[in-house]
């Protein structure tokens, strides 16, 4: 697998990421997290992490990317999203954590 040009792809992967995470942290039915973090979920600042790509065993047509996002408080590590899409660029999942 050739690495070169796929930069694009990884920008667009992170950028849907922290899409995601901002559409989970306004969504009506968690609000309730805004009582898990010391600071506005607002304030939260988002760092890239790492993006996998994780193939089936059986159809190496079929694969996952997995991307992860640190959170910070500006200081500290307060938290992680990931973010789960197939090859067909749909949403598969998403988790957030706060530390």
């Amino acid at each position: 697998m050739k690495i070169e040009g796929m930069q694009q792809l990884l920008l667009l992967l992170y950028s849907r990421a922290k899409q995601k995470f901002e559409e989970c942290i306004n969504d009506e039915g968690n609000k309730f997290l805004k009582d898990e973090v010391s600071i506005s979920l607002y304030e939260i600042v988002i760092i890239e992490k790492d993006i996998k790509i994780v193939f089936s065993q059986r159809d190496f047509g079929q694969y996952l990317f997995e991307i992860s996002l640190m959170l910070f408080d500006g200081q500290k590590e307060i938290g992680k999203y990931l973010y789960i899409e197939n090859e067909k660029e749909e949403a598969i999942d998403d988790s957030l954590v706060f530390y």
